[in-house]
């Protein structure tokens, strides 16, 4: 059996994601670097992560989550990036380069916590502090920050997504619009 991770996330449709690739890759070309983005397909940006599971989420916390999750009224909200970031500390041995934001991420911040608070009341562990970001690849060594503004997208939607390991996609297991 494959390996899952389970999560709730916001996720770009695919004319946005493709220009977000687009401009990621333009800026690396103004710096001489070769982007080399994972496929924009996936982009998203997790809000809650459940962890990762040797075989398919188990029925009953996907059920309990989206229990959880249909509680939520919340407005669809508008995002964009500030940075482009690596991740990871000295002894990682992956830094995930991604693109984040202080100000401009603040209304998913606030969706992560309300989403958080739901979890919570349902009995769900959450990831604490998770910061909003959106992952563009992983690599071997830390790279410096540049400022990078990237307009994103208006979230209109929650997804409950898992995603089977190696195959390079997200299952949608659940979807809750944004409209309060």
């Amino acid at each position: 059996m494959t390996a899952h991770k389970l999560f709730f996330a916001l996720r770009p449709d695919a004319a946005v994601a493709a220009r977000i690739a687009r401009e990621v890759e333009a800026a690396h070309a103004a710096r001489g670097r070769l982007a080399r983005l994972r496929p924009s397909r996936i982009f998203h940006i997790t809000l809650h992560f459940f962890g990762r599971f040797e075989a398919e989420p188990p029925p009953a916390l996907v059920a309990q989550a989206v229990r959880a999750a249909s509680t939520l009224v919340w407005p669809a909200l508008d995002l964009s990036f500030e940075r482009l970031e690596s991740w990871g500390g000295p002894q990682a041995r992956q830094h995930p380069r991604v693109l984040t934001g202080g100000q401009s991420l603040e209304a998913v911040r606030e969706l992560r916590d309300a989403l958080g608070e739901c979890l919570a009341a349902h009995g769900l562990p959450i990831s604490a502090g998770y910061e909003p970001h959106l992952t563009l690849r992983y690599d071997r060594r830390p790279e410096p920050a540049w400022p990078l503004e990237i307009a994103g997208w208006t979230a209109s939607e929650l997804l409950l997504l898992a995603s089977p390991q190696g195959l390079t996609r997200h299952d949608v297991l659940a979807r809750w619009p944004l409209q309060g």
